[in-house]
């Protein structure tokens, strides 16, 4: 099968599209035939190898995983041991092993089935993107029905699931922050006001949250703060990326030491895989409560072209790779 491989840590010009045989399918796990896989900032931070508090885990001099890619749609075609979730032939999505290739292989337990009505660049766009949106409004945000929302980023790939799901779980007011030329299609999806970053308009909001979902990353954490009602939570999605020893961390780790004795909650976010969570995911893509807005198709041989494009920021909504022409 073909597959982007990376043999060392780097830019775009270390992904190369190779041949290579299907790895070994361990139990708990099924093979499938991807045909679709999306992409995040994930990938370029795992090109990249930066920042260096992931080394442990992707490999100190060299990735320890030559593949690369997490989100994926595809058809099962083998079945491991242990295995009774899903059979050959059915069509699911989640999370998965180098899935920028023509196949790949996931653990059974994180996936859900493919809505029918819903195409597999549509399901791909969602699974890392989707469960960190829901896990920081649910989890991190304690979001209660009839709550108000700030959402900062919310034209990228979590912000516009965010503003979604932030209207799907009943919140009463969403206020969303993104470029003017994505205000539109970000009303469109649920925001009840959206404020244009680029003219200033975050800096003067004049209202109080229950929660503030910050993807951004550009406002100071104390001006944030403030915008919180009393209670309110702050949760870090991300920041600025450029820090090579923690990266959008760093500013994760200084919003916890300065909120330590305050009122006010001030939380990161690790999103965790769960096949629950992508199932209530795959549920509302079924009844368009959410939809995945797709900047972009790509083939294999467009990945590093749209990784370069992702990492220099403000892509809207997700880039989609398609590695192969037909869907089964």
């Amino acid at each position: 099968m073909r597959a982007i491989r990376r043999t060392r840590y780097g830019g775009p010009e270390t992904l190369q599209i190779e041949d290579i045989e299907d790895e070994p399918l361990e139990p708990g796990r099924v093979r499938l035939r991807v045909a679709a896989a999306s992409l995040n900032p994930f990938e370029w931070h795992h090109m990249r190898g930066l920042p260096w508090l992931m080394r442990p885990t992707s490999g100190w001099r060299h990735p320890r995983n030559p593949g690369l890619g997490v989100d994926v749609a595809g058809i099962v075609t083998e079945v491991g041991t242990d295995v009774s979730e899903f059979r050959v032939g059915d069509a699911v999505f989640g999370p998965a092993r180098g899935s920028l290739a023509e196949a790949a292989t996931a653990r059974a337990e994180y996936l859900a089935p493919i809505p029918a009505g819903v195409t597999p660049a549509e399901a791909a766009a969602v699974p890392l993107a989707g469960l960190t949106a829901l896990q920081a409004l649910r989890d991190k945000g304690q979001l209660e029905a009839g709550g108000r929302v700030l959402i900062l980023g919310a034209a990228g790939g979590v912000g516009h699931y965010a503003v979604q799901l932030a209207r799907s779980l009943g919140v009463g007011r969403v206020v969303a922050s993104c470029s003017g030329r994505n205000a539109e299609w970000i009303a469109d999806l649920g925001a009840d006001r959206v404020l244009d970053y680029t003219r200033g308009e975050v800096n003067d909001i004049g209202e109080r949250f229950d929660v503030i979902i910050d993807i951004a990353g550009g406002a100071r954490i104390a001006y944030l703060r403030s915008l919180l009602a009393p209670g309110g939570s702050l949760v870090l999605v991300g920041g600025p990326g450029d820090g090579r020893l923690l990266g959008p961390a760093t500013r994760v780790f200084a919003g916890l030491l300065t909120s330590r004795f305050r009122p006010e909650r001030v939380v990161g976010i690790n999103t965790t895989w769960s096949g629950a969570d992508m199932a209530i995911l795959g549920a509302m893509l079924g009844d368009g409560r959410v939809r995945s807005v797709i900047y972009q198709e790509v083939g294999l041989d467009g990945v590093p072209a749209a990784i370069a494009e992702l990492e220099r920021g403000h892509v809207p909504g997700k880039i989609v790779v398609r590695p192969e022409v037909s869907w089964l």
